[in-house]
């Protein structure tokens, strides 16, 4: 890309709206587990939130919370707590993060901005498989009810309406539960007002990614990747819908302005896997050097909620929880990455391969060469982890980067 005539602003303006939604998000939950004004809920990514906010639970996702924990390089000693109790050093590291946490708060020894402690625990193995055992063990180091939402893999035998109504069902015991844990009847107006400021919000979500596909493009992908937690955690809330109209409004000015968020932009990248939260600047550095501009990711669209519609809000819920994009088939994965590619004019790929995260890495290679073979673009994995940075090797990496930039140099 020619940077004649264009101007370099890194920082994004609304991320200081970002990190207000963030700390007013924790700080809340902080102040209800005080005065005890709300249950509060621990949920893991994928599951029926909307059915939780309809009840008034105050809800919370570990998850989100372990990527601000590797970002903060506070994951390690979480992870060195589990590994002094006997836990594995392979289990997933936002699990021994999650634990860790668990068990320094339980036993007083925090070092860190702390969850609100839960009242109760939704899972759904949408996402992963072994997050139903992550949630197991919190249930029983909390003596909390746990529920658990069993979501059957898309795959061409089965029917994916059946598929959704196996949730629905699952989500309509959900609600009888819930009404008796809590004493309250549930409120089908309050849940199709949740469900419709949800849909707004992943409206103008998609909006705010979709931007990205001008080229140049007005951020990166570590410029936006933060901001998926507005619609994963406040999404039932009309700030979040307000919050991505203004970051399209905002992106959509990066671009009549001229504005770049990198210099030396060189070729379109594509990221596929999750962030290696603790690495973030030292890769950003060293791809800004070799003219690597990561557009979009994958990745994005487990946050994208795009299936719910407030003109039927359960059955919108369920559909969204049974068709995760991580539980469908390889196949599906590696044809909706190839779109990805196509629709955002990739050049090349990098796939960030963590250790401990079997549902992300386990089809990663197959993805990678589906997408080298039918588009003809470069690709390379590198290797490290979600949030422990022992399994990360700087220099390998690096060399690694440098390879896939000489080859498409060497295309040009």
């Amino acid at each position: 890309m020619a940077e004649s005539g264009y101007q370099l602003v890194r920082r994004l303006e609304g991320q200081k709206r970002l990190a207000g939604l963030i700390a007013a998000h924790y700080g809340g939950a902080l102040e209800i587990e005080k005065t005890k004004s709300q249950p509060i809920a621990w949920v893991s990514a994928g599951t029926p939130a909307e059915i939780l906010w309809a009840m008034d639970f105050c809800v919370q996702f570990p998850e989100a919370y372990a990527a601000t924990c590797g970002a903060r390089h506070i994951a390690h000693g979480h992870c060195e707590i589990t590994e002094t109790r006997g836990y594995e050093h392979h289990l997933c590291t936002y699990c021994r993060n999650s634990l860790g946490a668990s068990i320094a708060q339980l036993e007083g020894m925090s070092t860190y901005t702390e969850l609100a402690r839960p009242d109760f625990l939704l899972v759904s193995n949408g996402s992963c498989i072994m997050v139903t055992k992550w949630w197991e063990h919190l249930s029983h180091l909390w003596q909390i009810p746990l529920f658990t939402i069993d979501c059957p893999l898309v795959i061409p035998a089965y029917n994916e309406k059946d598929l959704t109504e196996n949730v629905k069902r699952q989500c309509l015991d959900l609600i009888t539960y819930l009404e008796e844990f809590t004493g309250k009847k549930f409120d089908y107006d309050r849940l199709q007002e949740i469900v419709a400021n949800g849909q707004r919000s992943s409206q103008y979500y998609m909006a705010m990614l979709e931007a990205n596909k001008h080229n140049p493009v007005p951020a990166t992908f570590f410029d936006i990747m933060g901001h998926n937690f507005p619609n994963l955690a406040l999404r039932y809330l009309p700030e979040a819908a307000e919050h991505y109209r203004l970051m399209t409004e905002e992106l959509n000015q990066r671009i009549a302005d001229k504005i770049v968020p990198m210099s030396n932009i060189q070729y379109r990248i594509y990221w596929d896997g999750i962030p290696y939260w603790f690495a973030i600047r030292q890769l950003s550095e060293k791809l800004e050097s070799l003219g690597l501009c990561l557009v979009t990711s994958g990745y994005f669209d487990m946050f994208s909620f795009d299936r719910l519609d407030a003109q039927r809000p359960l059955d919108s819920v369920a559909e969204g929880v049974a068709t995760m994009i991580l539980n469908h088939n390889p196949s599906y994965k590696a044809k909706a990455t190839e779109k990805i590619f196509r629709d955002y004019e990739l050049e090349g790929g990098i796939f960030a391969y963590a250790q401990s995260c079997k549902p992300f890495s386990i089809t990663m290679r197959y993805i990678a060469e589906h997408v080298q073979k039918q588009l003809d673009v470069p690709v390379t994995i590198i290797e490290g982890d979600l949030v422990d940075e022992t399994f990360y090797d700087a220099e390998r990496n690096n060399m690694k980067l440098q390879a896939l930039a000489e080859t498409l140099a060497a295309r040009a």
